[in-house]
């Protein structure tokens, strides 16, 4: 588009068409051909763009030619495609893809969750880790234990050997009633004992000590006639569970 001042000097301000006068000696613009021609196939290029062909009968032509391009830009888009999105889902393809879900699924399957452990995997992986543990305590070498006192025992846990000892008093020419040792034994190795009062009168010297009667009990023994003596006995033997 230009105004007809391109073709032409005897124009207005501005490039705009001007009347003439006679008596002031100026000239009007002129009509040009050119300027016609270029009015003319700006509207007839407008009108062909919206309208298959032009109507010599129809001088409606401009109007419905504005009318195709309001409809074609509307002021306020309703849809996605209206403004040109092709990023997002439309309202229809929501609804289709919301229906392939469970509306309350109780799975991770269900809701197609690929990246978690299920509760039966972290049960099987968690007793992996229990039996793992229990293996370790069942096989692991603890540490001697024991009881320090008079009558005590000592255990040596990496291999069951179980020592306990202890005293007691025996009547002359007795044997005590069944006395439990401090701790139980699986089975009895050994079991002495020795008095620590001996008499010069005594014409058998030492003949006392203890003797085990069963894994858990023992007693005490004196063959002196006329002195009760104090025995301190010593056994060994393995341990429970060994």
């Amino acid at each position: 588009m230009q105004r007809v001042s391109w073709w032409t000097e005897l124009v207005g301000a501005f490039g705009r068409f001007r009347y003439g006068t006679v008596t002031g000696g100026i000239a009007p613009t002129p009509i040009k051909a050119e300027w016609l021609n270029m009015v003319q196939e700006e509207l007839v290029n407008f009108i062909l763009a919206y309208l298959p062909e032009l109507d010599a009968a129809d001088n409606t032509q401009l109007l419905k030619a504005i009318q195709a391009f309001g409809a074609a830009y509307p002021l306020k888009a309703t849809t996605l495609a209206g403004y040109g999105i092709v990023d997002a889902y439309t309202k229809p393809e929501t609804d289709w893809l919301l229906s392939k879900k469970a509306n309350n699924s109780i799975t991770l399957a269900g809701y197609g969750i690929g990246d978690a452990y299920t509760k039966a995997v972290i049960d099987a992986l968690l007793a992996a880790k229990q039996a793992a543990i229990d293996n370790l305590a069942a096989t692991k070498q603890d540490k001697n234990t024991a009881l320090m006192a008079a009558n005590g025992w000592r255990l040596d846990k990496a291999t069951g050997f179980l020592e306990q000892w202890g005293n007691g008093y025996c009547p002359p020419d007795a044997t005590t009633a069944a006395i439990n040792f401090p701790t139980p034994f699986a089975e009895v190795y050994n079991c002495f004992g020795n008095k620590v009062t001996p008499n010069s009168q005594d014409g058998d010297g030492n003949a006392a000590g203890a003797l085990a009667i069963s894994a858990t009990q023992y007693q005490l023994f004196n063959d002196t006639v006329a002195y009760g003596a104090t025995i301190h006995w010593r056994a060994i033997g393995r341990a429970p569970g060994y």
